[in-house]
């Protein structure tokens, strides 16, 4: 709950996977459940607290995110139970599930090649509050329920898919307020390698990765994250195509009695295969917690996140290609320009 204010999210299931564990290494593998939040990711968490924030704070006008798509979900669902309006700025390619379920929530919807750039124009222009992760500092902050949530196990080592790395941040300071020492580490694949890069400056984009293809791709704290994540014991590893998908596979066939099969986003699936390298080579031990992002509607056909080109005509989808689309758009349809 946050400023009175609750979709239903956090205190997500924690699995044991005992027999990956003991095939690995590990005293104990923990899956941290995220993806069962209500919006289907541990976006529920970050952007409930920012949006009841701005709104303590004084914020009346609505808000603007430009998101790969769970984050929107997660804002749309926190705005419609605050009641204040969303402008959610995607892109073509983001997973039709997600695009689908942003419809359903009633918020306004903008399609563009250039989410970015897009939203931040229309937050300047129309006043709106921008939610996006790297550039609020409330951003981290819900994030830090996940460490509350894990002072029963105590865990060695965690490990998060990390795009902005806004999420990991909230979990580090989680751990420094619960003063435990957890040794944490972010996850990263496809095109969003800033927070590795900014310790290996060689590595090497993979567009065609599952994972990883839509995000941050240059986090402008990556330096000083990297930095904490080493502090802790922890850093920053990047996960190959075909390690996610091996991933995938564990996930699908998991014994009934580590609870059966799951499906997972392909971010989930990194962290997974990024658990299995760590701990086969020596670098993880003891209780590790892999956090679940997001839910596996994202996988699509030959496990690959869809890319959907809507062509609704709903009036709440605008696709944009220009600043004077967009900004005759959002007058059409009662945004008002400060």
């Amino acid at each position: 709950m946050q400023h009175g204010w609750t979709l239903g999210e956090g205190n997500t299931p924690l699995e044991d996977w005992p027999d990956l564990a003991a095939e690995i290494g590990l005293e104990r593998l923990l899956l941290k459940r995220e993806d069962l939040n209500p919006g289907g990711s541990h976006k529920d968490r970050g952007l409930l607290y920012q949006v009841t924030a701005h709104r303590s704070e004084g914020a009346t006008r609505g808000f603007v995110l430009s998101s790969s798509g769970n984050a929107a979900v997660s804002a749309a669902g926190a705005c419609g139970r605050t009641g204040d309006a969303l402008l959610a700025f995607v892109s073509p390619q983001t997973a039709s599930v997600k695009y689908e379920r942003l419809l359903d929530s009633g918020a306004q919807v903008v399609v563009s090649d250039k989410p970015i750039n897009y939203g931040r124009y229309a937050g300047r222009v129309f006043g709106l509050t921008d939610l996006r992760g790297s550039k609020d500092p409330r951003a981290s902050i819900g994030y830090r329920s996940i460490a509350g949530e894990l002072t029963d196990v105590r865990p060695d080592a965690l490990l998060t898919f990390s795009s902005s790395g806004t999420s990991m941040r909230g979990i580090l300071d989680g751990f420094t307020l619960l003063q435990m020492t957890v040794a944490c580490t972010s996850v990263q694949a496809g095109v969003c390698l800033g927070i590795a890069r900014a310790l290996d400056p060689t590595l090497v984009d993979e567009p065609e990765n599952p994972a990883g293809r839509l995000g941050i791709r240059n986090p402008p704290d990556a330096a000083s994250l990297s930095t904490a994540l080493k502090q802790s014991g922890g850093g920053a590893v990047v996960v190959r195509s075909s390690d996610v998908l091996k991933a995938a596979q564990r996930f699908e066939h998991r014994s009934p009695e580590a609870g059966g099969a799951v499906r997972v986003s392909p971010e989930g699936a990194a962290v997974l295969a990024a658990v299995i390298e760590g701990a086969r080579a020596g670098r993880l031990r003891g209780t590790v917690v892999a956090v679940i992002t997001g839910h596996g509607s994202q996988w699509h056909g030959s496990q690959r996140v869809e890319a959907h080109r809507p062509t609704s005509s709903n009036d709440r989808v605008i696709r944009v290609s220009s600043y004077t689309e967009l900004r005759t758009a959002l007058l059409s349809r009662g945004f008002k320009v400060v």
